[in-house]
């Protein structure tokens, strides 16, 4: 992301203009679901949100935060109070409208159209910081992480998915797949000595290939499933770009050009 409120700019534009449309979001919130905007909606974010160990009235920081599902799911379930920042304004503006929805976690959460890579949060103040495949877009992971473990209690933990490179030759396809995004992705290892480095303890970042392509396989039966209702809301264009999409992604995963991971880190209960 940007370097500085020029780059900001520029860089939401970027999102809003090319992968995150309003039609775009649109079409991607019907295949995961209503109020999600990442890998298998709200399925894997019940599987996910147990390894945060929520307690209630803990702080956490959701780093691209998209159509606030996660958050609205973590405020109800869980108690807690976060702050969501996107930077996204098509996102957050969907974001804010379903959170209007919800009055009984109105003051749980507070949404945020920001650039995290320029944004001061306060320090040792966050119990969790957690992100849902945001971290791509991210160019400097290492002064992003070195914030992470500023911004986190001692004691508190980072968890996120994110999209990785396989560490062989990646396919052309791949490569222009990764410009086209502008995502900036690390392999596994890199993403595991990133944590190290940064301070954090107890790190790990498990490959969960499997649930990523199982992810995919379900979207593509539901949009198989769901075309006439899909088709009264988009056009024939939108689905196959859809499905071309989805059968790219699970072809990039066979030939490892690209996993899934899940990470988990601590910052230190005592500052040495």
């Amino acid at each position: 992301m940007g370097s500085n409120a020029q780059d900001s700019t520029e860089y939401q534009k970027f999102l809003d203009q090319v992968q995150y449309t309003e039609n775009g979001v649109k079409r991607y919130e019907w295949i995961f679901g209503a109020e999600y905007l990442s890998t298998g909606g709200l399925k894997t974010t019940q599987e996910i949100v147990p390894h945060l160990d929520l307690k209630p009235g803990q702080k956490v920081l959701d780093i691209g935060s998209g159509l606030g599902g996660h958050d609205f799911y973590m405020a109800e379930k869980y108690g807690v109070y976060i702050d969501a920042v996107d930077l996204s304004k098509n996102m957050m503006d969907l974001a804010v409208t379903y959170h209007k929805q919800k009055p009984h976690i109105k003051d749980q959460i507070n949404f945020r159209l920001c650039d995290v890579t320029v944004t001061e949060f306060p320090e040792n103040y966050y119990d969790v910081i957690y992100s849902r495949d945001a971290l791509l877009h991210i160019k400097n992971k290492p002064h992003l992480f070195a914030q992470f473990f500023r911004w986190l209690k001692p004691g508190g933990r980072v968890v996120f998915t994110d999209y990785v490179r396989g560490n062989g030759e990646l396919s052309s396809e791949f490569l222009e797949y990764m410009k086209q995004r502008d995502y900036t992705l690390y392999t596994r290892q890199e993403y595991l000595d990133l944590m190290n480095k940064s301070g954090f303890e107890n790190v790990k970042v498990d490959d969960i290939k499997n649930k990523f392509v199982e992810s995919l396989q379900r979207e593509l039966k539901k949009l198989a499933d769901g075309k006439e209702d899909f088709l009264s809301k988009f056009t024939q264009k939108d689905y196959n770009d859809l499905e071309s999409g989805w059968l790219a992604k699970i072809k990039r995963a066979d030939d490892n050009d690209q996993s899934w991971v899940l990470a988990v880190g601590y910052k230190p209960a005592t500052q040495q």
